[in-house]
């Protein structure tokens, strides 16, 4: 056996394990493109605990894969502290599982997110959640004001909102979410949560805290009638930072950091 199959059939019997379940790791065994995706995906995870925003449901994110028609979607039954990027399930577009795993996803789950893939080509990734502050400022009828600065960022780049008709993990939910989502990338679904996409992980997570964040302040201040809005007159200062690039969240590298030290078997 010469040198290079030798380290071949050790990469093959890398394995790795989660409760009693083994799985193989996927490091150097796909693509460099997927494999980004995949360590940007997990940390995603990882992220929305650390911030607080995991409420036990498998409120998911999902990674298109570049270049593929293929996607990354979080394995069933995992916390999502304990997602690593070779335990991320590799799936159609319609939800079957492409990739060689012991775990399976739930399909359910899936349809949200599957719906904004399937008509926003710009969207490489997409969180969904049911953040609490989210989900209250989502059964407000005076949706999300202009009364702070992430609020406006917000509304420059525009907020969809779509009209709860029942839980969206049914197929027949898809069309009308893609309606209301248009070429937007946040969305409110009334009394339910929110949805967030970006062509970048930053992007994606980035939008997602910088609306959780606008909803906390309105919740915090109050009624609307006490309320002061930022003027009409200044409120397109916010887009023009938006073209300048300033808000695009610049710290992805320092987050990743802090999960290193934290614990960085997400980049496994």
């Amino acid at each position: 056996m010469d040198l290079a199959e030798a380290i071949g059939m050790l990469m093959r019997e890398v394995l790795m394990k989660i409760g009693n379940i083994e799985y193989p790791s996927l490091k150097e065994k796909v693509s460099d493109a997927e494999w980004r995706a995949r360590v940007d995906l997990a940390a995603i995870y990882r992220l929305i605990t650390l911030f607080g925003w995991w409420d036990m449901s498998q409120s998911p994110a999902g990674a298109r894969i570049p270049g593929t028609d293929q996607y990354l979607f979080n394995p069933m039954g995992l916390l999502f502290e304990e997602i690593t990027a070779s335990s991320l399930v590799r799936i159609s577009l319609d939800g079957e599982i492409l990739s060689d795993t012991p775990f399976s996803i739930l399909r359910g789950a899936w349809y949200p997110l599957e719906a904004v893939f399937a008509v926003r080509e710009d969207a490489n990734f997409v969180i969904h959640s049911h953040d609490r502050y989210a989900a209250a400022l989502s059964a407000r009828r005076d949706k999300l004001l202009p009364i702070s600065q992430p609020a406006n960022f917000a509304l420059a780049e525009g907020v969809a909102y779509h009209d709860y008709d029942g839980v969206e993990t049914y197929e027949d939910k898809m069309a009308p979410v893609q309606a209301s989502l248009g070429d937007k990338n946040y969305l409110i679904l009334h009394n339910h949560g929110m949805v967030t996409i970006g062509a970048l992980a930053p992007m994606a997570f980035g939008r997602m805290e910088n609306l959780r964040t606008a909803c906390e302040i309105q919740l915090l201040a109050g009624q609307d009638r006490d309320l002061i809005s930022v003027g009409e007159d200044v409120r397109p200062v916010f887009a023009e930072e938006l073209r300048k690039g300033v808000v695009v969240d610049n710290l992805w590298p320092a987050l990743l950091r802090k999960l290193d030290r934290l614990d960085p078997s997400y980049a496994d």
